[in-house]
C-alpha cells in the first residue's frame, strides 16, 4: 500500500512540474506562432499595385538555356543566318581542322560541338548531345552518329561553352553530307535553339560554279516549297577596347540583365536582319527550281548556277540558299538551307 501511495506522488509531482513548464514557456511559443502567422500573411498575400510582395507560384526555379548557333531560330527572331554553322566543327584524327566538303569515303574524322549556356544561374550537368548527318539537301532521312554528355557551366563561367567530341565514320558511299546537332535537356528555358546544321557545298568559278542537291518533303501532306538565296556571312567581332568607357560599365551594372539581352537583340537586328543581304549586282545566281510543290515523301533534285558578272573575283563567297515550304492555307516555314561557297579560280 505504502509503495502505491509513493508511486502515485511521484507521478502528480511529475505532473505538476511537467504543467509548471507548459505555462512557462507558453507565452514564448504564442508569440512564436503570432509572428509566424503574420509572415506567412505577407508572404502569401495578393500582390497589390504599391506593395513589394511577390506571389510566385511554388513551380518557379532557375533553369539552364543549353544553346548553340540554331538557323531555326535565329531565322524566327528576324536574322539573318548562315548554314555554315561555327559551333560544329570537323577535324582530322590527327586534329587538323578539315572542310566538311570533299571528305574521304569510309575515313574517321573528329566532329566537335561547341555549345553555350544562355542562363546566368543554371548549369546542365550532363547535357545531352546527338549528333547525326544527311546527305545534303533539305528535309532528307536522317542517319545518326552518336550520342554524348558535356557538362555546361552557367553563362560567363569557365565551363561555358562546353565541347562535345564525336567519331564520325563517313560513308562508304561518296557524296556530300549535313551534320545536325542536336541539345538533349529536359528542364530547358528555351529548347527552341537546340538544333544547329552544317551544310555547305564549294565550287569554283568555272563560268559559271554549278551545285546540285535534292529536298524531300519528310511532312505528312503536300507543300509548296520556295528557295531563296542571299550573301550573308557571320560579321567579324569588334575588337575589344583597351579600357572599358565608364558610361558601357555602368549601363551594364544599371540596366540589368534582361534589358542588356534585348538591347543586343536590337543592335543585331539594326545590322543583321534576313533581307539586307541580297544577291549583288555583280553575281548571278540561278535556282532551278526556284518554287515548287511536294506530295509527301516526295523529293526534287535542285540547280544552282552561281557566276560572276561584272570584275575579277579572287578568294571565297558564301552564299545561303533558303528553303520555305508552306502546306495547303498554311504558314510559310523555314525548312533548311544550304551555303554555296565559291572560289576564285
Amino acid at each position: 500500500m505504502n509503495s502505491f501511495l509513493n508511486g502515485l506522488k511521484k507521478f502528480f509531482s511529475a505532473l505538476v512540474n511537467v504543467l509548471t513548464l507548459l505555462l512557462t514557456i507558453f507565452p514564448q511559443l504564442l508569440r512564436f506562432l503570432r509572428g509566424l502567422r503574420r509572415a506567412a500573411h505577407r508572404c502569401f498575400r495578393k500582390p497589390d499595385r504599391g506593395g513589394c510582395c511577390l506571389d510566385l507560384p511554388p513551380t518557379v526555379h532557375l533553369r539552364a538555356d543549353p544553346m548553340l548557333y540554331s538557323q531555326f531560330w535565329l531565322m524566327s527572331q528576324g536574322l539573318a543566318v548562315t548554314w555554315d554553322n561555327p559551333d560544329i566543327q570537323i577535324y582530322d584524327m590527327i586534329g587538323n581542322p578539315v572542310a566538311p566538303v570533299g571528305l574521304i569515303p569510309d575515313q574517321d574524322y573528329q566532329v566537335v560541338v561547341r555549345i553555350w549556356n544562355n542562363s546566368y544561374g543554371a548549369p546542365a550537368a550532363g547535357l545531352g548531345v546527338d549528333l547525326s548527318f544527311i546527305h545534303i539537301g533539305i528535309g532528307n532521312t536522317h542517319f545518326p552518329i552518336g550520342i554524348t554528355t558535356a557538362n555546361l557551366g552557367v553563362k560567363g563561367s569557365a565551363h561555358c561553352p562546353a565541347f562535345a567530341k564525336f567519331i564520325w565514320h563517313t560513308p562508304a558511299e561518296k557524296g556530300h553530307y549535313c551534320l545536325l546537332a542536336q541539345l538533349i535537356w529536359s528542364d530547358d528555358a528555351n529548347p527552341n535553339n537546340n538544333l544547329g546544321q552544317k551544310n555547305t557545298l564549294v565550287g569554283e568559278t568555272h563560268s559559271p560554279a554549278l551545285f546540285a542537291f535534292t529536298i524531300t518533303n519528310d511532312a505528312t501532306v503536300a507543300r509548296r516549297f520556295e528557295l531563296e538565296a542571299d550573301m550573308y556571312a557571320i560579321p567579324e567581332l569588334p575588337r575589344c577596347p583597351d579600357a572599358t568607357p565608364l558610361s558601357t560599365t555602368h549601363a551594364a551594372t544599371t540596366e540589368g540583365r534582361y534589358a542588356e539581352s534585348q538591347r543586343r537583340w536590337a543592335a543585331a537586328l539594326l545590322k543583321q536582319a534576313y533581307g539586307m543581304f541580297p544577291v549583288a549586282p555583280d553575281w548571278k545566281v540561278t535556282i532551278s527550281p526556284q518554287a515548287f510543290g511536294l506530295a509527301p515523301n516526295g523529293s526534287q533534285d535542285v540547280n544552282v548556277s552561281i557566276e560572276r558578272t561584272s570584275g575579277k573575283f579572287i578568294g571565297a563567297q558564301p552564299f545561303n540558299i533558303h528553303g520555305f515550304a508552306a502546306p495547303p492555307n498554311g504558314p510559310r516555314k523555314l525548312v533548311g538551307g544550304v551555303t554555296l561557297y565559291v572560289q576564285g579560280a
